[in-house]
């Protein structure tokens, strides 16, 4: 890529390319894929601002992959809520979490949204933690490359620019507040590699969108609800 004269190449492009580089010079048939290693995520909570919202529950969060060579996404955690679409009285909340719901539905070839009835696997399904540490851990391949995301949302978290009811007199049906904000990084599956991911977007107020909005003015107590994100890779 080139901007204002100078070449920049994309950090997931290496990291392809590395990857291709070893698999050549190694052969292919020379790897044991079956020695995992671990990616372990870790987010600390601040239990002081999720509490301020109108219902002062911990948030929805969901965690997913995207290996950097296909793209394909690969789901590590999600919250009980939206992965089983059980919200108190409604079947389903669509501005939950939305992109991760995207992924979901590429990961597993659906088109509709978690249910009661059609839940997302249990695998990847956790209880919506209180305690200031959420933790989650999933095992890849030895030098392999990662995107990853963590989408997190706190309902009811109303605030002068995502209100009650927007400018054309349309209420926030599904309590949100603040929409959805998304982080992301990269990590190398190599051990005692570590990532602190970016806050990059988030989702809609009123509306479900798969679309991340790098725009993220507005956002205020929901980007101070992770104190830290870090992701390690552990043999």
């Amino acid at each position: 890529m080139k901007i204002a004269g100078r070449h920049f190449t994309s950090p997931l492009l290496l990291c392809a390319l590395g990857v291709g580089a070893l698999l050549i010079y190694l052969g292919a048939p020379l790897i044991d894929w079956s020695d995992e290693v671990t990616l372990r995520f870790t987010m600390i909570q601040d239990r002081d601002v999720y509490e301020e919202s109108d219902y002062g529950e911990p948030p929805q969060v969901a965690i997913w992959l995207e290996d950097t060579l296909s793209a394909n996404p690969r789901t590590v955690y999600v919250t009980r809520r939206t992965s089983t679409g059980d919200f108190e009285g409604k079947v389903e909340c669509p501005v939950s979490l939305p992109i991760w719901i995207g992924a979901f539905r590429k990961e597993f070839n659906r088109e509709d949204f978690p249910t009661p009835r059609a839940p997302a696997p249990s695998a990847i399904t956790r209880a919506t933690r209180k305690k200031e540490r959420i933790t989650a851990k999933v095992r890849v391949p030895p030098s392999s490359c990662w995107r990853y995301y963590i989408e997190m949302n706190v309902s009811g978290d109303y605030n002068f620019t995502f209100t009650r009811m927007n400018d054309q007199y349309e209420p926030d049906y599904h309590g949100n507040g603040q929409p959805s904000i998304i982080y992301s990084g990269t990590i190398t599956a190599e051990d005692g590699n570590i990532s602190y991911p970016e806050l990059i977007g988030r989702s809609r107020q009123h509306h479900f969108t798969t679309e991340i909005i790098r725009d993220l003015k507005g956002i205020h107590s929901a980007g101070e609800v992770f104190k830290a994100i870090e992701v390690v890779c552990l043999d």
